[in-house]
């Protein structure tokens, strides 16, 4: 009788390679700096609208030095750049490019005398100047940023970028006005995109889904109330775990002067209570 040899369970190793690990190590601390900076960002833009006694000058020096020994602006747009790999599931133009292909132009583009084939869009805060190069030929995009990382992308602030003679058809705000840490520029930041687009305009917003989903001061429904206050109709939108996509259509033109100096339409105020929500808010 031949005697056969048991054989042995293989043993239990590791399928992940050091070349993985490394990068979701990457990954990792790129998440990781993107929120830190958007935390000491936001602790800035308070500081700085209170009183300059000198423990506040003391605080914000501290934190410049903070986000210097980070690596600054640049270090975020850097991490966000990762952040926006195809093989991670970024560039979140790819939605918004699905929505514009099922959309018919409105025919108030078709009687604009700057009309053409093509959409003029303004990319605000890209990371990279390449999102809409693959549609090159129908959509014309300018791409701007405070630091920019791709030399396709102009270097400018919104706030102080100049309104346009012809206006553009669409304006992309893609995690962008969660970067913002002034609570109130946030809304004046959504009521400027009105000025620079054409009646029926496009806006395309990206937000971080807690900002509407677990946030003591913005639902999703009040973040819709307050893009219709500032004259945006909402077209369509999509959430995802990580992101909310927001597709609006301008309906009407918006006094920005006269909004900020009235008294705020919406204000800081508590919708839901918790511990573990976040602060997000945009108040105008």
């Amino acid at each position: 009788m031949t005697l056969r040899r048991k054989k042995l369970p293989k043993p239990v190793v590791s399928t992940t390679n050091n070349k993985t690990i490394r990068k979701k190590k990457t990954h990792q601390f790129s998440q990781a700096l993107i929120s830190k900076f958007h935390v000491l960002n936001k602790e800035k833009e308070k500081l700085k609208q209170q009183s300059q006694t000198a423990e506040v000058i003391e605080r914000l020096t501290a934190i410049d030095k903070e986000m210097e020994h980070m690596g600054g602006l640049d270090a975020y747009q850097k991490a966000s750049l990762l952040g926006q790999d195809k093989r991670r599931g970024g560039d979140s133009s790819k939605w918004f490019i699905k929505q514009l292909l099922s959309l018919k132009k409105p025919i108030e583009f078709e009687n604009d005398i700057n009309y053409s084939e093509t959409y003029s869009l303004l990319d605000v805060g890209a990371v990279s100047g390449t999102n809409y190069s693959k549609e090159g030929k129908w959509i014309k995009a300018k791409a701007i940023d405070l630091n920019p990382q791709d030399s396709l992308v102009e270097k400018a602030d919104f706030f102080e970028y100049p309104i346009p003679t012809e206006k553009y058809q669409i304006l992309c705000l893609s995690l962008v006005i969660n970067f913002v840490g002034d609570t109130k520029k946030r809304g004046i930041m959504i009521a400027r995109a009105n000025e620079f687009l054409v009646k029926n305009g496009l806006l395309f917003i990206v937000l971080p889904n807690p900002c509407v989903n677990n946030s003591r001061y913005c639902t999703d429904e009040h973040f819709k109330k307050i893009l219709d206050y500032l004259g945006f109709s909402l077209v369509t939108s999509h959430v995802s775990r990580k992101l909310v996509y927001y597709l609006f259509r301008k309906i009407k033109d918006v006094n920005i002067k006269k909004i900020q100096k009235s008294k705020p339409k919406f204000p800081k105020v508590l919708l839901n209570d918790g511990v573990s929500r976040n602060n997000f808010c945009v108040v105008i």
